[in-house]
């Protein structure tokens, strides 16, 4: 069944958004750029083209679906309510719009990734991704792409939200050499696109934010631009960026590790030079890493020239297996946050360090990992936002610490005492 209405969505990026045909399209935009109703209209178009299908519309917290989600739904599509479609469950876990001709949108909070089970869906639409509200949403994500395995119909798994800096959503949608290939598509947006914006909003926007600073990119051009609260912000990527020096002679090259799950697993190699400059670069950054893949890693930078591998302290069990394979591995000197962050910050600070220009994932955590904000948006210094990586960050400070504690007759002790 097939329902006529008079909707358009805004030339620009919200049309392309509402059009695309890619399995992961994003509709990053501004304030108020439209899209949360990009997002509304994608989907009731697709369920009046795809009758039976079910839908997932995430949003970061329950009580955003009132806010959010069912005024603008309302707004377009109110006068079909209770004859098209109509709300069912609220307040509850089973929260749903349910259609005459079959289609279900199942409304789940982002804040709740494991209630993301137990269905079959055809698309899913990730309304305000980038939001950390009760955390990082790269999870519901991957519960998501896992969920879209309803047969009989076109799968595919939107974005619509503001940017708040290199987070995950730039990892899968921008920073990722395969994008293209796996069909994540972005869209721009920008509030000056909206043409139902008044101008004296417009005027406000541009005076709040100022022209060319990072919070006019981020909030009004929707770029992912970085604002404050870094936790390297004295790096450098001008000075601090260059290809690996294939003709260095390192004193030592050992490697630093941090496990992981469905979180990346991470190998970074720390050199340092007889003049005390540190280098690195990544060997492996990849989730769900399986063992073969892991060792071959190490047996490559071994090959390189590593010579010990310091790993994440909470790992032990994946230490005692790493020695089993012939690997010689030891746990960091510690895993305190404040440890961590000195063992990047003083040879950055002391001009001392260069990254592999090659390290892709790494060089995004080093320019991108931030302080977590407080409810009141006080910056936090004992942790880290966790929309910003740290997997190649924490395996890089293990190395570092244990490179510092060295001297120029330093042996390394046993691999068993340790």
């Amino acid at each position: 069944m097939t329902q006529e209405v008079d909707v358009f969505a805004h030339r620009g990026a919200q049309d392309n958004f509402v059009r695309s045909e890619e399995a992961f399209p994003a509709f990053i935009g501004g304030y108020r750029s439209g899209k949360t109703a990009g997002g509304v209209i994608k989907a009731w178009f697709y369920s009046m083209e795809y009758p039976g299908a079910i839908g997932v519309w995430t949003e970061p917290i329950a009580g955003m679906f009132a806010e959010s989600l069912l005024p603008t739904l309302r707004k377009f599509f109110g006068e079909y309510e209770m004859h098209l479609w109509k709300e069912e469950g609220k307040g509850g876990p089973n929260h749903r719009i349910v259609f005459t001709n079959g289609c279900v949108w199942l409304l789940k909070a982002a804040e709740t990734p494991e209630r993301i089970v137990g269905f079959e869906a055809a698309w899913a639409l990730m309304n305000e991704a980038a939001s950390s509200d009760h955390g990082s949403q790269e999870e519901a994500y991957f519960r998501l792409v896992g969920r879209l395995s309803q047969q009989g119909f076109p799968h595919w798994l939107g974005i619509a939200t503001t940017p708040i800096g290199q987070n995950w959503l730039w990892r899968e949608w921008v920073n990722n050499p395969n994008a293209k290939k796996t069909g994540h598509v972005l869209f721009q947006g920008s509030s000056m696109e909206n043409p139902t914006l008044e101008k004296s909003y417009l005027d406000t926007m541009e005076a709040t934010y100022q022209k060319g600073t990072p919070l006019y990119r981020r909030y009004v051009l929707g770029e992912f631009a970085q604002l404050e609260g870094l936790v390297l912000p004295t790096f450098d990527p001008d000075k601090m960026i260059d290809p690996w020096p294939e003709d260095e002679v390192f004193l030592r090259r050992i490697a630093g590790v941090d496990f992981g799950a469905q979180s990346p697993t991470t190998i970074v190699e720390t050199g340092i030079t007889r003049s005390r400059r540190l280098w690195d670069r990544e060997w492996l950054y990849q989730r769900e890493c399986d063992d073969d893949t892991f060792v071959k890693a190490c047996r490559d930078a071994q090959d390189s020239g590593v010579s010990l591998f310091v790993c994440d302290p909470s790992g032990k069990e994946r230490i005692a297996w790493m020695r089993q394979q012939g690997i010689p591995a030891v746990k960091a000197r510690s895993n305190r946050i404040t440890d961590r962050v000195k063992a990047w910050s003083t040879p950055i600070g002391q001009g001392r360090y260069r990254l592999d220009s090659g390290s892709t994932f790494l060089i995004q955590e080093v320019m991108g990992l931030s302080w977590s904000r407080s409810k009141g948006r006080e910056l936090e210094t004992d942790k880290f936002d966790p929309n910003t990586p740290d997997h190649a960050f924490d395996a890089g400070a293990y190395s570092k610490m244990e490179l510092e504690k060295m001297v120029l007759d330093w042996t390394p002790p046993e691999i068993g005492n340790w």
